[in-house]
C-alpha cells in the first residue's frame, strides 16, 4: 500500500488490513496518535503524567487496532476512542490509588519514629481487636469485610461470593453496627 493509497483508505479497511499489513497497522496508529495525545492533555497537566498517560492510550489503541470486529456495528474511531479512554481512565485511577497509598504512608512515618517496642504492642493490640471482631460477626460477614478492606469494591465481592450487591451491603452494615456496639 503506498502512501497516496494510504490517505484514501477508511479506518475501517486499514483495521482490517492491519493484523496482516503492517503498513496499514501502522498508517492507522499514526492517524489516531495526535487524538490520543490531546486526551491526555485534557486529563492531565503535568508532563510526566501526560506521557505516561499517551503510553496507555496508545496500549488502548493497540488493543483496539487488534479487537476491533466491524459486524458488532460501530466505527473504528468510536471504538478505538472508548478503548483510549478506558485504558487512560484505568491508568489514572491506579495512579490516584498509588498516590493515596503513598501519602498515607508518608503520614504515618511522619507521625511515627515509634519506637520498635510501641509497634510490636500496637500490633498485639491491633490482633485482639480482630479477634474480637471475628467471634462477634458471622462467616459470611467476616468474608465480606476483609475483602472490603483489601479494596475490593461491592460488585468484585458481591461476584467473588456468588452474592447480590445488595447483601454485600447489608452485610457490611451489620458489620459496622456490631462494631459500634462493640467498641464504644
Amino acid at each position: 500500500m503506498c502512501e497516496l493509497r494510504a490517505a484514501s483508505v477508511s479506518d475501517e479497511e486499514l483495521a482490517a488490513a492491519a493484523s496482516s499489513n503492517e503498513e496499514a497497522y501502522g498508517e492507522l496508529i499514526s492517524r489516531y496518535l495526535p487524538s490520543v495525545r490531546r486526551l491526555s492533555g485534557i486529563y492531565t497537566r503535568s508532563s510526566a503524567d501526560r506521557d505516561d498517560l499517551v503510553s496507555e492510550g496508545i496500549l488502548g489503541l493497540l488493543n483496539a487496532v487488534k479487537t476491533y470486529d466491524p459486524s458488532k456495528g460501530a466505527s473504528f474511531s468510536t471504538y478505538a476512542g472508548v478503548c483510549v479512554n478506558n485504558r487512560m481512565m484505568t491508568a489514572l485511577k491506579r495512579s490516584a490509588r498509588i498516590q493515596r497509598r503513598e501519602e498515607s504512608l508518608d503520614e504515618l512515618s511522619a507521625a511515627g519514629g515509634q519506637s520498635p517496642e510501641k509497634i510490636i504492642i500496637d500490633r498485639e493490640a491491633l490482633s485482639e481487636i480482630f479477634s474480637e471482631i471475628a467471634e462477634n460477626i458471622s462467616e459470611l460477614e467476616r468474608s465480606v469485610f476483609e475483602r472490603y478492606l483489601s479494596g475490593e469494591s461491592y460488585s468484585a465481592i458481591a461476584s467473588a461470593l456468588g452474592i447480590d450487591r445488595k447483601s454485600v451491603d447489608n452485610a457490611l452494615a451489620r458489620v459496622r453496627r456490631k462494631l459500634r456496639r462493640k467498641f464504644r
